[in-house]
């Protein structure tokens, strides 16, 4: 890992994870879908993904996934910390970001397009879908927090 992650993690520790929480004005949340590239294919998610060597924190981590798997834009001052539900997964709110989302850029490092589905969704709608580990309660929050914005 790079000098900012050096002292963080562990060589055998998990690589921690940031993700983005975009909210738009109707309150509804960008969900994306993971494509059959893994075991994890069909899954609807939150887009974030693992801090790598060169992100110098996790917002910037954050922001990096978010722009690899939506094309979307957000600045490290428009993230907002919403919490950590499971070790090491980190998940930011976005208000704010430039661009319009597309799902068909491959990753830059695997050349591998990681998703084949995105929406903006209510929390009403994500709760039904049956294939997530989305966190609601996390949604919820980032809810709230952005009605107090």
């Amino acid at each position: 890992m790079g000098p900012t992650w050096r002292g963080y993690i562990t060589d055998n520790s998990p690589r921690p994870a940031a993700i983005a929480v975009c909210i738009d004005d109707t309150d509804r949340i960008l969900i994306i879908r993971r494509s059959n590239i893994d075991d994890r294919g069909g899954q609807w998610t939150i887009p974030g993904g693992h801090v790598d060597e060169t992100d110098r924190s996790l917002e910037a981590a954050a922001s990096r996934e978010l722009e690899e798997e939506t094309d979307l834009v957000v600045l490290l001052e428009d993230l907002q910390f919403l919490g950590e539900p499971k070790p090491e997964k980190y998940y930011f709110l976005a208000k704010k970001w430039c661009g319009d989302v597309d799902i068909s850029i491959p990753n830059p490092k695997t050349g591998k397009i990681e998703h084949d589905e995105h929406k903006w969704a209510t929390i009403k709608e994500i709760k039904e879908i049956t294939n997530s580990e989305i966190p609601i309660y996390l949604l919820e929050k980032a809810l709230e927090m952005s009605k107090n914005e």
